[in-house]
């Protein structure tokens, strides 16, 4: 391809076409995979993981239930998809064992290490905006646990997941920041349990706490729990 010359400009034709079906297929792809887990998400916060159906989420989505099984497997396999999407933001984007979701660290500017209250009052930030999208995959995660056993074993996971990405937070916050006698590691078990869903079903579920409030009760209470005085 010559200088000037628009993307794809020096390929066969043949080569061209093939390249634009591929994109079409996968854009495809991308919104029949983007309608199955807004549809899932809205029968799991409707009725919860029992009382769902596959049946119901592919008529959600205006699709067959033998698309939904090609692109998801089973009910529990949307679960997790509608989990790990809300976490990471992205549909196609896992989580990563021992890494923050992006979405989180992108939003970290540099700076914020060495001035540990704007680490925590970002970090509260993103548990927020977390606790947003992710609160009704906590709470049928948390329901659906207490009926199938593989969707408490993924919990499980789910949450190992979670701890290792807040030690993998905090390895990166340099010690000296911490209150005497704290470790890195203890820092990242302690924000792991106060920016965690239980906290979200304590103080919003059953507290009635705003978004807002959460927000400024997790940072007060990390700025408290971590850092030196």
């Amino acid at each position: 391809m010559t200088v000037g010359q628009p993307a794809g400009a020096g390929e066969p034709p043949k080569a061209r076409r093939v390249s634009r079906q591929r994109e079409a297929g996968e854009a495809t792809r991308r919104e029949t995979r983007r309608r199955l887990l807004a549809a899932a998400k809205a029968e799991f916060a409707e009725r919860g993981y029992a009382a769902a159906t596959v049946i119901r989420i592919a008529e959600r989505a205006d699709m067959s239930v033998q698309t939904l099984y090609s692109n998801w497997g089973n009910k529990r396999n949307l679960l997790r998809a509608v989990m790990e999407s809300s976490v990471t933001g992205d549909e196609d984007v896992p989580l990563v064992p021992g890494q923050p979701p992006a979405v989180i660290t992108a939003t970290i500017d540099p700076e914020d290490a060495a001035d540990p209250r704007r680490l925590v009052a970002n970090l509260s930030h993103q548990y927020r905006l977390l606790a947003q999208r992710s609160a009704v995959g906590w709470q049928t995660y948390r329901d659906g646990g207490g009926v199938d056993p593989e969707i408490a074993a993924d919990w499980q996971q789910l949450m190992d997941l979670r701890r290792r990405a807040f030690h993998a937070f905090f390895a990166r916050v340099p010690a000296g920041v911490l209150r005497p006698g704290l470790s890195n590691a203890g820092a990242a078990d302690t924000a792991w349990v106060i920016a965690s869903p239980d906290t979200h079903d304590l103080l919003v579920r059953q507290a009635r706490y705003s978004y807002d409030q959460l927000e400024e009760w997790v940072r007060d209470t990390l700025a408290a729990a971590l850092l030196r005085g």
